[in-house]
């Protein structure tokens, strides 16, 4: 896709929306495979504790976004479609982020209290994933927040510590 010259762009995509589909589905697919690995640690049967589980796949998720290993500007391209909800942040929902958060919910589900209803457990989830996602999309406010010039390896600790916080607190096991 990169190899394509403007002028090439209505012979090989039709047109502007085609493009902006095309690499919504391309980022979708990338990411499928992505969260995939950390959908198949919330089903490891080598790892006894769903709370261990848990806190590996949300771990490795925020590893994931931390990493850098996407161009800079796909986490553009997400934050507007996502912002949007059109049409390319579906695919890129339906592919990537919906079976990990599904996921996510059945491993809270193991560990919260009967008590807590299923669209409760859905909306601390959501909350987590996306705080998480803060971490990539908002890099500023993490940064500045810390009073760190750049996110480096180091630090990792200090997130990996609030994840663990995360995964054993109230906030997904709580009461409503």
């Amino acid at each position: 896709m990169a190899d394509v010259t403007l002028s090439a762009i209505p012979y090989h995509f039709g047109g502007k929306r085609e493009l902006y589909m095309e690499a919504a589905r391309e980022i979708a697919d990338y990411a499928h495979v992505r969260v995939g690995a950390l959908c198949a640690i919330l089903d490891d049967p080598a790892i006894a504790s769903p709370e261990e589980r848990l806190e590996k796949a949300l771990t490795g998720y925020l590893r994931v976004l931390l990493d850098d290993a996407e161009p800079c500007t796909w986490a553009s391209f997400f934050a507007r479609c996502a912002y949007d909800n059109d049409e390319a942040f579906q695919l890129i929902h339906d592919q990537a982020i919906a079976p990990f958060q599904e996921k996510l919910v059945a491993a809270v589900r193991m560990i919260a209290p009967a008590s807590i209803n299923d669209e409760s457990v859905r909306l601390r989830v959501t909350a987590i994933v996306t705080g998480i996602a803060g971490f990539r999309l908002l890099r500023g406010i993490l940064l500045r927040g810390m009073d760190w010039t750049e996110f480096k390896s180091a630090h990792m600790a200090k997130v990996d510590a609030l994840i663990h916080g995360l995964t054993r607190s109230d906030l997904l096991t709580g009461t409503p």
